[in-house]
C-alpha cells in the first residue's frame, strides 16, 4: 500500500484492520493480556468496528497514525467517522465507547512511504481513570538497539496464504508481546523518525496499527507498517521522540 514504485506498493503493507491485503496480523506470538496490564490501549472504531489501536494522553487526547484516518481508497476521514472504546480488554465489547470531536494529522504524512505517520484524537468527553484506564508518557528518546519493548493490540494473531490471498484471524481479546528494538538503518524504507522492532516469531499485524511500543512506562512508538504478507518480519513504528513536539503542538491547536 506504499512505496515509491510498484515493488514497494506490493511489499509494504500498513497495519490497519479492513485493509487488504496486509501483511501484518494481529499480535503474532503473543499472549492475551488484561488491560490493566496495558491501560492506556485503546481501540479506534469505525462503524461500529475495530480498525486501529491508540494511546491515551490524557483524560481526552488520544494518540495513534495518521493512516488510520484514510480508506483503502486514500479518502481521508473527518472526526464524525471516529468512536474510541477505553477500559476493555475486548475490542468490541465493555469498557466506555466515546465520539471522537476532533482529529489531527501531520500535514506531512504520506500514503505512499508512511512517513511522518502519526495523529491526535481529541475525545467529546474526558475519560474516567481508574485501573483499567491511564495515561501514558511520552518518551523523549530513543531506546537503544536490543532493548526489549512491548506492544499490544487487537490485530490478527495469524494470517494465512489463501491461494496468494493473506486471510487474517483477529482476535477480541487484547493480546501483548514483548519485542527486541533494533537499529531502522537494517531495513529497507525505514527513515530516522520510525522506531523499528523484531523478534523471531513474534509481530505486529492487521489491525495493531496505531498501537503503543513502550519502554519503562513510557510511549516511545506509534504502529505504523510492515513488509510482506504474512507479518513475519520487522514492525516501524512513529517514533514518539521524533514527533514528540508536533504531537505537544497538535494537541494545543484541536
Amino acid at each position: 500500500m506504499f512505496i515509491k514504485c510498484f515493488l514497494l506498493l506490493s511489499a509494504i503493507n500498513f497495519l490497519s484492520a479492513g485493509r487488504v491485503p496486509q501483511p501484518e496480523e494481529r499480535i503474532i506470538g503473543g499472549e492475551d493480556i488484561e488491560i490493566e496490564e496495558a491501560p492506556w490501549q485503546v481501540s479506534i472504531h469505525r462503524r461500529g468496528n475495530h480498525i486501529c489501536g491508540g494511546s491515551i494522553y490524557s483524560k481526552d487526547i488520544i494518540i495513534t497514525a495518521a493512516h488510520c484516518r484514510f480508506t483503502r481508497e486514500g479518502k481521508q476521514l473527518g472526526a464524525e467517522e471516529f468512536q474510541v472504546r477505553a477500559g476493555t480488554s475486548w475490542s468490541n465489547s465493555y469498557g466506555t465507547l466515546i465520539q471522537v470531536a476532533a482529529i489531527k494529522s501531520h500535514d506531512k504524512f504520506s500514503k505512499k512511504t508512511y512517513a511522518n505517520d502519526i495523529a491526535v484524537m481529541r475525545l467529546s468527553k474526558p475519560l474516567v481513570f481508574s485501573s483499567k484506564v491511564q495515561s501514558i508518557r511520552l518518551a523523549e528518546k530513543n531506546p537503544s538497539p536490543e532493548t526489549p519493548a512491548k506492544t499490544s493490540g487487537w490485530g490478527a494473531v495469524r494470517v494465512t496464504d489463501y491461494h496468494g490471498i493473506p486471510l487474517p484471524e483477529s482476535p477480541e481479546h487484547l493480546k501483548g508481546v514483548e519485542l527486541l528494538v533494533q537499529n531502522c538503518q537494517n531495513y529497507l524504507f525505514t527513515t530516522e523518525d520510525n522506531v523499528c522492532v523484531e523478534s523471531d516469531g513474534k509481530s505486529n499485524c492487521n489491525g495493531d496499527s496505531g498501537g503503543p511500543l513502550v519502554v519503562d512506562q513510557q510511549l516511545v512508538g506509534v504502529a505504523s507498517f510492515t513488509l510482506g504478507q504474512l507479518c513475519d518480519g520487522f514492525v516501524a513504528f512513529a517514533g514518539v521522540p521524533a514527533f514528540r513536539n508536533w504531537i505537544l503542538n497538535a494537541i494545543e491547536s484541536l
